[in-house]
This record gives C-alpha cells, sequence and structure tokens, in this order.
C-alpha cells in the first residue's frame, strides 16, 4: 500500500468515526439533566475520544495503539446507547440509525488496522 492509499483509509476512518460522533451528540441533545445528562456525556466523550484516537494515529508513533484507543471508544459508546435505548432516553428508530453509522465506523477502523506493516508505507510521507 502506498502512501497515498494509506493517507485516504486514515481519512475515510476518521470521517466514518466523526460521522458517528456528530450522529451521537444530536441523538443525546435531549437526554434530561440528571441521569440522562451524565449518560449523554459519558456517550460524546467516548465517540471524541474515537475520533481523536484516529488523528492521533495518522500522525506519530503508537499508531497501533492509537487505533485500540479508537475501537475502545467506539465499542464503549455502544454500551451507552444501548442503556440509554433499555431506560428509554433513546428511541429504537435513533439507536438503530447509531447502530448502523457506528458499525460503519468500525468497519473501516478495522480495515486500517488490517493494513501491511510500516515497512510497505512511503516513510517520507506524513499525516494525512
Amino acid at each position: 500500500m502506498d502512501a497515498v492509499d494509506l493517507r485516504e483509509r486514515r481519512l475515510k476512518a476518521f470521517r466514518a468515526a466523526d460521522e458517528f460522533a456528530v450522529e451521537a451528540f444530536r441523538a443525546t441533545r435531549g437526554f434530561s439533566s440528571g441521569d440522562g445528562g451524565v449518560l449523554a456525556a459519558e456517550i460524546r466523550r467516548a465517540t471524541v475520544r474515537a475520533g481523536g484516537a484516529l488523528v492521533a494515529a495518522s500522525w506519530g508513533p503508537g499508531e497501533e495503539r492509537s487505533l485500540a484507543v479508537a475501537r475502545s471508544g467506539l465499542l464503549e459508546a455502544r454500551y451507552y446507547l444501548s442503556l440509554a435505548r433499555r431506560l428509554g432516553l433513546l428511541e429504537a428508530r435513533s439507536y438503530r440509525h447509531l447502530g448502523t453509522r457506528q458499525d460503519a465506523a468500525l468497519r473501516e477502523l478495522e480495515a486500517l488496522g488490517r493494513r501491511p506493516g510500516p515497512d510497505a508505507v512511503d516513510s517520507t510521507a506524513d499525516g494525512w
């Protein structure tokens, strides 16, 4: 895989995680204060962590760790969304929509993680 392909895959993974984060923020706007507000904050934190980790993965050493952090954030958000659904804070339709977005982000992340090692990439390329 050349450097251009790698940048495109990184960007595709980031965009998928970012789209999921935007949708998660929108879906949690209506959560009530108190427990709903706390849960909304946790969902938002986990989704933002995933996007931030993908940015970090593209700019420096520790890419494998950053990809693991991104995956962890997406999976953590999955639990919180499930909990919100079971508590009646999130409608079934919104939950399914978010699940679709989240699955897309996880697929892109997994595809990025399956790429050949750093020896197969142009080491002179920078970031995205």
